[in-house]
């Protein structure tokens, strides 16, 4: 081995793989999203508050990241046989780089900023920031960590859509405002779906390390060709939450534009659909499906700053 192969990566390098900080497209677009809302409302809007809560949810996001590898590395991480760059842990591209405690060290630094981020927003006013900080934090770390590990119980896939749909959107609503609102929570719901989404097909490729580790997740549960309709059944969701906020009135009809991304969602089903059971072959369709959130998400962000712009 040449001196160059066998030279670790730098601490810096080491420690943005294991947060897999990309991923937090997730947690940002939905909190992204409540901030234009509430922007475009015009009501008690302050960017610091916004820019607290939005930070917040990311941060809040990487430690759950990381916390759920430390959780996973000796698990399912460990047997998986067919780890992608979107789902499988960190295991397979890091160990041997940085030890398993890294990431739980991490993760509790990650916690700290959150805790730091929520004490501003306490001292802005928002007494309940916390509450909803550990509602979320709490939801992504007992995803994988045992004696919960809600993953494995067949619900992880609620959790999932919860904390990175509404109560994101309903928390940042709150750290912006001041006030709980319902509609803050109802303009969660596509954000939730999709995110849901790129969990349930990441689920596929981990089927045999899942359930060999005996983390019986709703795809190991129903089996990968019955779960593909589960697949389309969160698009389906997707789909009808955008069209049922902007019939309410709460989303404006630029909204409607976000539903091009249907078609990355049918680019990731055409894949799907032959190769559900061959790991191997999936990662077009876990790709799709991540873009097709980031995309939506940005989508429907621009659509609400548009209806102030354009009215």
């Amino acid at each position: 081995m040449s001196e160059e192969a066998g030279r670790k990566p730098p601490a810096a390098a080491l420690v943005l793989a294991a947060l897999r900080a990309p991923f937090t497209a997730a947690s940002a677009l939905p909190a992204l999203i409540a901030a234009a809302w509430a922007w475009q409302r015009g009501s008690s809007f302050s960017w610091l508050t916004a820019a607290l809560a939005v930070a917040g949810a990311a941060v809040v996001h990487l430690a759950a990241n990381v916390i759920n590898d430390y959780f996973d590395w000796d698990e399912s991480d460990r047997i998986n046989r067919f780890p992608t760059p979107f789902s499988g842990g960190s295991r397979s591209r890091l160990e041997g780089l940085v030890p398993r405690r890294t990431f739980l060290v991490i993760g509790i630094v990650l916690l700290g900023i959150a805790c730091a981020l929520a004490g501003a927003l306490v001292a802005l006013g928002r007494p309940w920031v916390p509450v909803v900080g550990l509602a979320g934090a709490l939801g992504g770390i007992v995803y994988s960590a045992r004696p919960l590990q809600l993953a494995g119980r067949g619900v992880g896939e609620i959790v999932i859509f919860i904390c990175f749909g509404p109560l994101i959107t309903l928390g940042t609503g709150y750290a912006i405002e001041g006030a709980f609102t319902l509609n803050y929570a109802l303009i969660g719901l596509p954000m939730g779906f999709l995110v849901a989404n790129i969990l349930w097909v990441n689920e596929f490729p981990d089927i045999e390390a899942d359930g060999g580790a005996g983390k019986r997740t709703l795809v190991v549960r129903l089996g990968s060709s019955r779960a593909r309709w589960g697949f389309v059944a969160l698009v389906a969701g997707f789909i009808v939450s955008v069209g049922a906020l902007w019939i309410a009135g709460i989303l404006p009809v630029w909204c409607l534009a976000c539903l091009v991304t249907v078609g990355l969602a049918v680019k990731a089903a055409r894949n799907l659909w032959p190769n559900h059971s061959v790991p191997e072959k999936l990662l077009p369709s876990q790709a799709a499906t991540i873009q097709m959130q980031a995309a939506a998400g940005i989508l429907l962000t621009a659509s609400i700053v548009a209806e102030r712009w354009l009215g």
